[in-house]
């Protein structure tokens, strides 16, 4: 067994890093919500609808690389930020609404399929609560 060092280990962990990324995307983008352009969003919809933010790869330093919007979902169901990090320190995080039906997703924190990585799942409850500027407030 050789340890792969250098540029092909470094290559590895990226193709991992990628394919972890794309695994619980897939999971959040074939979930069930309501997506809305970022247009002003009319009031009658704040009373019906919780809005979270969305963005399907981000990181603390760049911030949205990909897939930046605004979705909607029904009242009593959840915004979600899923976390994704591993030893050597790297981190990204995935941000979208999440039904009722899919709340069991809400608070845990386990192992990926992708070895060293961890997945954490954060939710809450109120308007836009998953934007970067408010998430420092419920997120680890």
């Amino acid at each position: 067994m050789y340890v792969m060092e250098g540029h092909a280990g470094s290559q590895n962990q990226t193709l991992l890093i990628v394919l972890l990324i794309v695994l619980v995307t897939m999971s959040l983008v074939f979930g069930q919500s309501e997506i809305y352009d970022q247009e002003p969003i009319k009031q009658k919809y704040f009373n019906k609808y919780l809005s979270c933010y969305r963005c399907l790869f981000e990181t603390k330093e760049l911030g949205c690389l990909l897939g930046s919007d605004t979705c909607l979902v029904p009242k009593g169901s959840s915004c979600m930020t899923l976390i994704i990090k591993n030893n050597s320190g790297f981190e990204t995080m995935v941000s979208d609404c999440r039904s009722k039906e899919q709340m069991s997703d809400c608070s845990y924190t386990r192992a990926s399929p992708v070895f060293g990585f961890w997945i954490f799942s954060r939710c809450c409850f109120q308007n836009f609560c998953n934007n970067p500027q408010k998430r420092i407030l419920y997120v680890p």
